[in-house]
């Protein structure tokens, strides 16, 4: 994609890199506009998640919706993730506050875990959310004999998506909040 008379973005194997238009130089790392001081590496990255985000199919997700949806965020969710709890447990303020909630189900620990077999359980429970509710409780689901789930699914994503720690939270426009944050800190960001 051409950036102005200068330069022009590639993308090869969802990495960014841009080169002079007279093919003399190559350059990695973000580029940005000084007169309008955005990142447009960013702004690329946050189309390039958005895509993927949308491709995830939402009968995939577990999803928490207030009574009016002003804003969603899909998180990056693991079984085994302290932060993660710490999260779970803001999720009504966030609904208070006309956030949805997606989770995408995410051992990051791979499938050979504990916790992996606890998002198995959950995912093949009657009711998904009231079982993740347990999860983040403390409680230990029974093993389930499995069902056809996403969560092999859900790590491709996170390997598209650069998740690598848990939780990990994507606002709508494609910005990532890394981490653990207060829904008062979710709200600034959704804010800026």
């Amino acid at each position: 994609k051409k950036i102005d008379e200068n330069f022009h973005e590639i993308l090869i194997n969802n990495q960014i890199y841009y080169a002079t238009n007279d093919g003399k130089y190559l350059i990695v790392g973000s580029i940005i506009d000084l007169n309008t001081k955005e990142s447009i590496t960013e702004n690329t990255k946050m189309k390039q998640r958005l895509a993927i985000i949308d491709s995830i199919q939402t009968q995939n997700l577990i999803i928490y919706r207030p009574d009016k949806t002003n804003h969603t965020l899909t998180i990056f969710t693991d079984a085994s993730c302290p932060y993660c709890q710490k999260l779970h447990n803001e999720i009504p303020d966030l609904l208070e506050n006309n956030i949805e909630v997606r989770y995408v189900l995410f051992s990051r620990n791979g499938n050979n875990v504990d916790a992996y077999q606890q998002l198995i359980s959950a995912w093949c429970s009657e009711d998904r959310a009231s079982a993740i509710d347990d999860i983040f409780q403390g409680e230990l689901l029974d093993e389930s004999k499995g069902c056809d789930n996403p969560l092999d699914k859900n790590y491709e994503y996170a390997s598209l998506l650069s998740v690598e720690g848990t939780p990990t939270i994507f606002l709508e426009d494609g910005r990532i909040i890394p981490g653990y944050q207060n829904y008062k800190n979710i709200l600034a960001f959704i804010a800026k």
